[in-house]
């Protein structure tokens, strides 16, 4: 039998373009409303085929929806009405629709190559500067991920790492939650492996650590070799991160048998250093803008999108025809790659508007005891419960409620308040937010002169059938701060005298 003869070929791929895709529809789910704000405004300026929509011709878009009173009367995710961007010209909907699967990033087969400098039209679309730093490093993979697969693992670590910037659940937890791939193999460690030390390779650096030690190795490794201490310092957090908080820089020194001059320029460099890399984005404040709006009366709400957040943004009809006419191909290749561009980004924005109004719509299902009640009646929840009830992936939903907003009866609220953890009780489950609300209640109604202790609380709350222990009671009263009840005795002593 002849050997095989070895054979090279060229193929052009397309998995740049949707891995950058995919990316950037992740990017913009988790963008808040006046990141999306700058993002629009930046693509409007760049791309001549966007154009802003008149504000007049978005009452005519069907953006809300009504809660039923019966969960019963809920209509599937497929049959609910959907949330439509403002001004999505349905042509170019219609064809982006046949470009891509949206459904795995496996199945991609379609849409325009690469330009003649190997450079995708995704990866032209401009961004909005994040606040975020998760939103920041998914901005740099947009242009570092080649693989769709690799997208979709730096996509799910960044899910989970949490506000200071570490990555807060293993890599094992993280790899089975992840979806299988509708293609291809399953997911293996070692790709995970891999897609963590690219994510970890991205500013600001230190990100997606899974503990001190590494963060700040991340961030001594990225020092120039030259930087006074640095040998030093990697050998101190490599190796005796104990020391730092327990050791004198003397009992350092002679530990390590360095000199204590040595010794203090070490740890000098590595308090220069960011403990929270994740911090930054999370401190600012910003205005809360509520993407959500609940109104009406029991029985009866109404869960809408806010019109002040909803993108105006179309494709010029005109220039779409003209560059989609005969013998155009060759003429208009730039404006076509910007037809691509405007085609992804409007597309973009209609998942996201659309993902968002129904994920607050089950919410608000599952929490009409709230609407009507206030806090004391919020229902137990969980991103799982959400993503089964609209067909979606968990992560999806964790993506979308991320720093949005509800104004509510009752006030604004974070989409994510309304997933409180659920706590036993003898007659129901409740939730840690309505135990909250109860405890609150409470010691508001308690007698200023004999102040109930956090056993007394607990008992009463035992009595309404929610069973919970004393030091869960002084955890929620201190995280609402106020204070114990000898101090709430000589407060209200104080305030007699």
């Amino acid at each position: 039998m002849r050997n095989a003869k070895p054979n090279l070929r060229m193929q052009v791929g397309q998995s740049q373009v949707m891995t950058q895709q995919l990316l950037q529809s992740i990017r913009l789910l988790q963008l808040t409303s006046q990141e999306l704000e700058l993002e629009v405004t930046q693509a409007l300026d760049s791309n001549l085929l966007l154009e802003a929509e008149e504000s007049e011709t978005v009452d005519e878009v069907p953006s809300n929806f009504e809660v039923a009173s019966d969960t019963s009367a809920t209509p599937a995710p497929s049959e609910a009405p959907a949330a439509e961007v403002s001004g999505a010209d349905p042509t170019a909907r219609n064809e982006v629709e046949a470009d891509f699967d949206w459904s795995s990033s496996e199945s991609w087969s379609g849409g325009e190559p690469l330009d003649e400098d190997g450079e995708s039209a995704a990866s032209r679309i401009p961004d909005a500067v994040p606040t975020d730093p998760r939103l920041q490093v998914l901005s740099q993979l947009q242009l570092a991920v080649t693989d769709p697969r690799q997208a979709e693992l730096c996509a799910a670590l960044i899910d989970a790492v949490d506000d200071s910037g570490y990555l807060s659940e293993t890599l094992e937890t993280i790899l089975d939650k992840i979806p299988a791939p509708a293609v291809g193999e399953a997911y293996a460690l070692s790709e995970l492996q891999a897609a963590l030390a690219l994510v970890q390779s991205m500013e600001p650096t230190g990100f997606a650590a899974r503990n001190l030690s590494e963060c700040l190795m991340l961030q001594l490794q990225a020092l120039p070799a030259s930087t006074p201490g640095r040998v030093l310092a990697l050998l101190i957090v490599g190796e005796h991160m104990d020391a730092l908080g327990s050791l004198t820089e003397g009992a350092l020194a002679e530990r390590l048998d360095y000199r204590r001059d040595q010794v203090h320029l070490a740890l000098a460099l590595i308090k220069s250093l960011d403990p929270k890399p994740g911090a930054s984005g999370a401190d600012g404040a910003q205005a809360v803008v509520p993407e959500i709006i609940v109104s009406g009366q029991r029985g009866a709400w109404r869960v809408e999108l806010n019109p002040e957040t909803l993108p105006r943004v179309r494709i010029n009809r005109s220039y779409e025809r003209a560059i989609s006419g005969p013998g155009s191909s060759s003429q208009y290749k730039a404006l076509r790659d910007q037809l691509n561009e405007a085609r992804w980004l409007v597309r973009g924005l209609e998942m996201r508007q659309d993902t968002l109004i129904r994920t607050a719509r089950v919410v608000f299902e599952r929490q009409r005891e709230f609407l009507s009640k206030g806090e004391e009646a919020m229902a137990p929840l969980n991103l799982m419960d959400v993503a089964e009830a609209i067909g979606v992936h968990e992560s999806t939903v964790s993506r979308v409620v991320a720093n949005k907003y509800a104004l509510t009866p009752w006030g604004v609220y974070p989409l994510k308040a309304f997933f409180p953890v659920q706590i036993a009780g003898r007659e129901a489950d409740t939730s840690g937010t309505a135990v909250r609300a109860m405890i609150r209640k409470i010691i508001d109604a308690e007698n200023r002169a004999r102040p109930l202790s956090d056993g007394d609380v607990a008992a009463l709350l035992a009595r309404r059938g929610v069973n919970v222990a004393r030091r869960t009671v002084a955890k929620y009263r201190e995280g609402m701060r106020i204070p114990p009840a000898p101090e709430r005795m000589l407060r209200s002593q104080s305030a007699a005298g």
